[in-house]
């Protein structure tokens, strides 16, 4: 069977939420699909296909995650990646949004070339959130809320699960 790691990185949890609904879209496809943080991977060698997620946040991915693709970057362009990005500004899917999403990959795409990029709206939980994120949530006039969208998710975690069949060796 082939095996596929989705490992992520989070702050307050949302996009690990994420990695396990597109761990769970996979697997009903047939794949043996692990979800962890990216801190426990020891090596992506182990797996036929990877899938990576961070949290955008001031238009970035977080720097583990960075991190990761800069330290397994051999190893992740032996197989087939994919990458998807959870953020407050995805709620609205604006091209402007998208695009700063794309924007935000390109400190990974020096390292990597993604066969697919996914990119979703979050949860803005203040209650979960440090001091200092919670300053910046109200400054920058953030609507606290989970927009999450499962069946964006899902739809893009079956659509990646074809593209897989066809990469994966």
């Amino acid at each position: 069977m082939k095996k596929i790691l989705v490992c992520y990185s989070t702050r307050y949890g949302s996009t690990g939420e994420i990695a396990g609904m597109i761990g769970e879209e996979l697997g009903s496809t047939g794949y043996e699909v692990m979800v962890q943080p990216i801190a426990r991977v020891k090596d992506p060698g182990e797996y036929n296909a990877v899938v990576i997620g961070s949290p955008l946040y001031m238009g970035k991915w977080l720097a583990e995650a960075r991190d990761f693709v800069s330290r397994f970057r051999h190893s992740l362009g032996e197989r087939p990646v994919a990458v998807f990005s959870v953020g407050y500004s995805m709620k609205d899917r604006t091209k402007e949004h998208l695009q700063s999403g794309e924007d935000a990959l390109e400190a990974i795409r020096i390292f990597i070339n993604p066969i697919s990029t996914g990119f979703f709206p979050g949860r803005v939980d203040p209650d979960l959130m440090s001091p200092a994120d919670k300053a910046v949530v109200r400054l920058g006039g953030v609507t606290p809320g989970d927009f999450r969208e499962e069946d964006l998710v899902r739809t893009w975690a079956k659509t990646l699960a074809g593209a897989m069949s066809e990469e994966v060796k």
